[in-house]
């Protein structure tokens, strides 16, 4: 996962790995399991994330990622029906490395970074078993999606009939985030002129 604004990015082909990563590392899978999917008429099932759809600020690298997958396994599913079904997940904070501030820098770097770990604190984290056995339900179900936290369906909703309101919502989480690190920065650089 990126996450930085778009402005601090400092070298722009460092990130093709957030699409490696998250867009190819479920299509190229998928293509080589298809012939055998479709003589079993199984059924696929991709982790497309909240943020395909609610598109954060500050994740846009790994938000573009997760939206290709969403809109790639949208078209295959009109494609590849009714041999094979698929099942897309757009799950909210899950219990991980990511939850934990483990990012792709603005400069391209693996980093962990405090401001994660405070919006992923800021939401319901769910643990890896529970996300599992939501996927696994609704994927046994046949359903086209699962979305977890439920309430993040609502969000979504919000997000189709007053995109306003997300974007004030995501305007506030900014601002408190950049002003935060301004006076922090502000603080340390006060103590670096008095120590010399």
């Amino acid at each position: 996962m990126s996450c930085f604004l778009i402005k601090e990015a400092v070298d722009m082909s460092k990130y093709a790995r957030v699409m490696d990563v998250n867009f190819w590392g479920s299509v190229y899978p998928t293509f080589y399991a298809m012939p055998h999917l479709r003589r079993t008429r199984g059924k696929i099932v991709v982790n497309a994330s909240t943020t395909a759809i609610m598109h954060p600020p500050s994740l846009s690298f790994y938000a573009a990622s997760k939206s290709a997958i969403l809109s790639f396994y949208e078209c295959l599913r009109h494609e590849l029906a009714p041999e094979i079904s698929i099942t897309i997940a757009t799950l909210g904070f899950i219990d991980s490395e990511l939850t934990r501030g483990k990012h792709l820098s603005k400069k391209g770097t693996i980093e962990v970074d405090q401001r994660i770990r405070e919006i992923s604190n800021l939401h319901p984290v769910m643990t890896s078993n529970d996300c599992a056995k939501c996927i696994v339900n609704e994927a046994c179900r046949g359903g086209r999606y699962v979305t977890e936290p439920k309430y993040y369906g609502t969000l979504m909703m919000i997000r189709n009939l007053c995109p306003e309101l997300l974007q004030w919502y995501y305007q506030k989480l900014l601002n408190s985030m950049y002003l935060r690190d301004e006076s922090i920065h502000l603080a340390d650089t006060n103590t670096r002129s008095k120590e010399t």
